[in-house]
């Protein structure tokens, strides 16, 4: 029996653990036994994590925690005891800091090192530049590093670019899409759901509230947007991780009184009811290594507008599934607002296209390009 082990920074509300639990979902069983490592553990009554820790549970993946409140050498060290208390033979980490804590982890776990395969969710100069020490570790690390995964074409080449390396180096695993997840939620009662007024078109920004989502310029193109269709609603769907950042739109909205029109909702567990209600998916982002809520939005069938950035040109089809603008770009924005606003015909003609493009985003495929990769390892 081999062991394989995934490493993810939190059980939180991100893309990141629900890759790993579509991944956990379908990768192959005969003689192989997954477990989850997870960096920061959470104290306190979470009905949300607790709910997200279950789904990992009725997978049969047993789930850890590092040491909760400890510091970085002591999450490093907790970690290499658990590889080695394990026995784990494949340690697969996910993301920023489980790509280098998980991978110094495995190195320094005693016993026979186990290959370790790191997985890259996203563009991370931000991270990078700010913390130059994680992009000379990750440097240093690819010594001893048996295989790479990017998320897209795009993150491929980021990675490559910044770590100096060939990108045909990294293997590209695309995300994918559980269409029953966001299909057949009712219209009429989605909306009531949200409190959305009217029947006037809805746009939605689905993310985390962060610089790199954009809601500033989102609510700046909205109120662009509200004096010739003051019947559209515009939400922000999404835990307010920058609460500095909602404080300030909620008093440009508020100084417009526009709080009807455009609100923040906070975090939503029924998605399938929010593609339902909203009419338009807006990601206005700055970076984006994937968007997981771009291909959920063309399987349940909605119009797309979003930033000609990052892998966003690699998984929606420009003027196809979706209307493209430059980013940091409000007018952009607000003009390919005003023109789905008025035309339901194009939003329906997106929609539709995007039901037939997010096809090509598999889970299943996912899942059997990641346990090829596995396999390969362990075989080695």
């Amino acid at each position: 029996m081999k062991r394989i082990a995934m490493i993810l920074n939190t059980m939180g509300l991100g893309g990141v653990p629900e890759v790993a639990y579509h991944l956990l979902r379908l990768l192959p069983r005969d003689g192989l036994d997954y477990r989850l490592c997870v960096l920061k553990g959470e104290t306190g009554s979470d009905p949300e994590r607790e709910k997200r820790q279950s789904r990992f549970e009725a997978l049969g993946v047993p789930i850890s925690y590092a040491v909760t409140g400890s510091g970085k050498l002591e999450m490093i060290a907790a970690v290499s005891r658990w590889i080695a208390e394990h026995d784990i033979n494949l340690v697969h980490t996910h993301s920023y800091r489980p790509n280098v804590y998980g991978r110094m982890a495995a190195i320094l776990s005693s016993g026979q090192r186990p290959k370790i395969v790191a997985h890259y969710h996203n563009q991370y100069d931000d991270k990078w530049d700010a913390e130059p020490v994680m992009l000379e570790f990750e440097r240093r690390l690819l010594a001893s590093t048996d295989a790479m995964i990017a998320v897209s074409g795009s993150v491929q080449q980021h990675v490559a670019d910044r770590l100096n390396i060939q990108p045909q180096t990294i293997d590209v695993v695309h995300n994918g899409v559980d269409v029953a997840s966001f299909t057949g939620a009712n219209h009429k009662a989605s909306r009531a759901m949200l409190g959305i007024e009217g029947d006037g078109p809805v746009f939605g920004l689905i993310g985390r509230v962060c610089a790199q989502k954009a809601q500033d310029d989102f609510v700046q193109a909205a109120l662009r947007v509200l004096p010739s269709h003051p019947d559209a609603t515009f939400l922000m769907i999404g835990n307010r991780e920058d609460r500095a950042l909602v404080a300030k739109l909620e008093q440009v909205i508020a100084e417009s009184n526009m709080q009807r029109r455009i609100r923040f909702t906070g975090h939503i567990t029924d998605m399938a009811s929010v593609y339902a209600a909203v009419d338009v998916v807006v990601a206005p982002s700055r970076w984006e290594g994937f968007g997981l809520m771009l291909i959920e939005a063309m399987a349940a069938g909605r119009a797309i507008i979003a930033s000609r950035v990052g892998a966003i040109p690699e998984v929606v089809r420009e003027n196809e599934t979706a209307l493209l603008v430059s980013p940091d770009a409000p007018l952009e924005l607000a003009a390919a607002m005003q023109k789905l606003a008025g035309d339901a015909v194009l939003r329906s003609r997106l929609g539709a296209a995007g039901i037939v493009h997010q096809v090509a985003f598999s889970w299943s495929r996912a899942a059997d390009q990641v346990a090829h990769i596995h396999q390969r390892l362990l075989r080695s």
